[in-house]
């Protein structure tokens, strides 16, 4: 197995597949749905079981089970690089509607740079046989940092190659749609979306040298290595669309993973004294995978929050609370980029918590249309002091004061940035009273305060939450909110365990 034919025909299927995938069903750029994602993901599985199944009918078991092994162990990595993928676009802003573009466009990148590392490592196995050590070496190193470093925040921004490029490309200063370069003036300007392709590709080459290692470690097939590789990444976008909301709850998945790595590292040292088969292999790396995501969906908390008490009123964990504190002042930067870079820290933090809950609510077919459908307008709202209030709205450009009703004790300004976000500036008129935001200022000092829908009817949206999920408004009809819109709250208990102030309101 391996001719030129093989090679040749499942290419050409490749670059069929990718092309039908860019230049016809997702010509249009635009949000993926979930129910979108989930026909992609099917379609994407299946075709890697009837390959799998192809090769078990005309080469055997044995080829047919590296296969599976391979695919299983590669699907299983992406599936945590997602999470990589995820704070990608959350720390750069990018419009959900051209994620896939550059999910697409990287994936190619990194079927090129795939093939090379697996021709370079066939050849390098194939003429020095202690090369084997080193995988299986490199292999319970990787194991162990991927232990070390779980708990690590990420920083895609902050990147070398990235801030290499950033000095010597014209870059934009801001998104220019779904394009990667425009021209103006003659001359070919970068736009901030090609920077985020960049980070997505070198990413996508740091966890190749995880992976395919890895896989050599169960098969010397380089057609088997190649083919399990491009199956599990040619699927990737649409599982990262599928499992994106719920990416912060599989924190235990590097626990099965680093096992996974540790047990074909030990393999690969040990395969001159002891002979693991194909069957065998293939039902470990499956038990030990399983493990780790029953604990992930046991223990039901995000990320990094497994053993530290929420704060209510929307924020954050204690270790989250350091970063979200730091994206706060990062709002009076100088620089444009860096405080979009930060309001989108913020947003997306207020977001994926308030959606954890609203989620469930815009699954109900009376209250959906209330909420804005599957595409709500939310606005992530942030208290500060006073003195931090007047220092960010001067760094923004002075952005107009909201008419507040006097008796709310309250004082706001809207932000807008590119990718639709917006975040309300909150502070207290009167520091140590009796205001919503002077009271959690007092308890929790300056954060995340609370997540705002828009809805089309306050009211009726607050009897359906009352009647259909138990819940209770703090106020007993809508009041006046700010600008004359029309408000009302629930304090609500994410699946976390954080509490979350939800403020819907309708103009």
């Amino acid at each position: 197995m391996g001719t030129l034919w093989h090679w040749l025909g499942f290419n050409l299927f490749v670059l069929a597949a990718v092309s039908l995938d860019l230049g016809v069903f997702h010509r249009a750029a635009h949000q993926i749905r979930l129910r979108e994602a989930a026909l992609w993901s099917s379609v994407w599985i299946a075709l890697s079981v009837f390959f799998g199944l192809g090769v078990l009918h005309w080469y055997g078991a044995q080829p047919a089970l590296e296969f599976f092994t391979g695919y299983l162990i590669e699907k299983s990595l992406s599936v945590d690089n997602l999470f990589v993928f995820l704070v990608i676009f959350r720390a750069f802003g990018v419009d959900a509607r051209y994620q896939h573009r550059v999910l697409a466009w990287g994936i190619l990148g990194a079927l090129v740079m795939r093939g090379a590392m697996i021709a370079a490592g066939a050849a390098l196995l194939a003429r020095f046989s202690w090369v084997t050590y080193l995988f299986g070496a490199f292999l319970f190193y990787a194991a162990l940092h991927m232990l070390r470093s779980r708990e690590k925040e990420f920083h895609p921004e902050q990147n070398t190659l990235l801030l290499f490029a950033k000095k010597h490309l014209r870059v934009a200063g801001r998104y220019h749609g779904e394009l990667f370069f425009f021209r103006d003036v003659g001359r070919w300007i970068a736009t901030p979306l090609f920077l985020v392709l960049l980070v997505v590709e070198i990413a996508d080459a740091t966890f190749a040298l995880d992976s395919i290692p890895a896989i050599f470690g169960i098969t010397r097939n380089a057609f088997i290595v190649y083919s399990s590789n491009v199956f599990a990444i040619l699927g990737l976008r649409a599982l990262y669309f599928l499992l994106a909301r719920v990416l912060d709850y599989f924190h235990y998945l590097n626990l099965g993973l680093s096992a996974v790595l540790l047990f074909i590292g030990a393999k690969m040292i040990a395969e001159t004294w002891l002979h693991i088969p194909a069957r065998v292999s293939l039902l470990i790396v499956g038990g030990l995978l399983g493990l780790g995501i029953a604990a992930s969906l046991f223990s039901r908390s995000p990320r990094g929050q497994a053993s530290t008490p929420a704060r209510a009123g929307g924020a954050s964990t204690a270790p989250a609370a350091v970063s979200i504190s730091s994206a706060i002042h990062a709002l009076l930067g100088p620089a444009e980029e860096t405080r979009a870079l930060a309001a989108a820290q913020l947003f997306h933090a207020g977001r994926d918590l308030a959606e954890s809950v609203a989620r469930e609510w815009r699954a109900d077919a009376e209250l959906a249309p209330l909420l804005g459908g599957e595409d709500p307008e939310i606005t992530v709202g942030i208290a500060v002091s006073q003195e931090l209030f007047a220092r960010v709205r001067a760094a923004n450009g002075s952005p107009l004061l909201a008419r507040v009703p006097p008796e709310q004790d309250a004082a706001e300004f809207e932000l807008h940035f590119a990718g639709g976000v917006s975040l309300d500036i909150l502070t207290t008129t009167q520091p140590g009273g009796t205001g919503a935001i002077a009271r959690y200022l007092a308890k929790f000092g300056e954060g995340i305060q609370q997540v705002e829908y828009r809805s089309t009817d306050v009211d009726r949206a607050a009897k359906i939450l009352t009647a259909k999920f138990a819940l209770r408004p703090v106020y007993p009809e809508a009041r006046p909110g700010a600008d004359g819109t029309r408000i009302n709250f629930f304090l609500v208990n994410s699946p976390g365990g954080a509490r979350v102030l939800i403020e819907l309101y309708h103009r």
